[in-house]
């Protein structure tokens, strides 16, 4: 049973003009393992934001119904010189109901069910994935399923890298984000030192409630010194910056050279 729905793309030409659209397509019948899925809810990850704007200059950009053309300026747009003239799909992971399957077991089994998946193109209101990627929710909501993959998923591969390194403990940049709360929890449960930073009271707050116990609040006074005292007490010399700007990295890089 093919279905037709809409879907979102996004291609860059190589003048540097940026396209995303919503188009109809014709999403084939799932085959063998594959799971049709009806999609109800998709999140919007950094990953996903790459391709969507990327360094693309959105004041600018020419807006209408379903699209919007941007231009995304040098040296960006050669960086981006694999991707040109390419009509990508868009969205790493939601989560829906499965309506279809191929004939294996494990497929037919989720036709009916409620599941989070990673179809790499979770933007569209019909996506095919395979059954080994697809998450059962239960009872929960698509909402509260569709971010199921992607951060979880990067909060154990810091947990894992720090171990392999054969560290004892992590600082972490975006204490109070939801990849935050997950790392919170699991080094908590893994018995792991964790120092995260925040950027105001409630969300320190929020954390030392998941049972976080070093939150350094970047806004604060004092906020060198509280640092200090935190990778001093946890021994975190190994850290993640989801940021990616500004000095905070400068911060923490000068704050381990002082307890070192």
């Amino acid at each position: 049973m093919s279905v037709t729905g809409k879907q979102l793309f996004t291609t860059l030409a190589q003048d540097g003009t940026l396209t995303v659209a919503i188009e109809d397509v014709v999403t084939p019948d799932p085959t063998g393992n594959q799971v049709l899925v009806k999609m109800e809810a998709a999140p919007i990850n950094p990953s996903d934001l790459a391709i969507l704007a990327g360094a693309a200059d959105l004041e600018n950009a020419e807006y209408t119904d379903g699209k919007y053309v941007a231009t995304v300026p040098e040296p960006f747009n050669a960086a981006s010189k694999s991707r040109h003239g390419l009509k990508l799909p868009a969205g790493n992971e939601g989560a829906g109901t499965g309506v279809a399957a191929g004939d294996g077991a494990a497929a037919q089994a989720l036709v009916g069910q409620r599941v989070a998946c990673v179809p790499g193109n979770a933007y569209s209101q019909y996506c095919i994935a395979d059954a080994a990627m697809c998450l059962p929710l239960g009872d929960y909501s698509a909402e509260d399923g569709a971010s199921a993959f992607v951060n979880p998923m990067t909060a154990l591969g810091f947990v894992e890298n720090a171990k392999m390194d054969k560290q004892d403990a992590i600082l972490h940049t975006v204490g109070a984000s939801n990849l935050g709360q997950m790392l919170t929890r699991i080094c908590t449960e893994d018995g792991l030192g964790l120092v995260n930073i925040v950027r105001k009271d409630s969300q320190a707050e929020l954390l030392k409630n998941l049972g976080a116990s070093h939150v350094v609040n970047s806004a604060a006074e004092g906020f060198s010194q509280h640092l200090q005292s935190a990778i001093a007490d946890t021994g975190a010399f190994y850290g993640f910056d989801p940021v990616g700007g500004g000095k905070l990295v400068d911060t923490v890089f000068k704050a381990m050279e002082r307890v070192a």
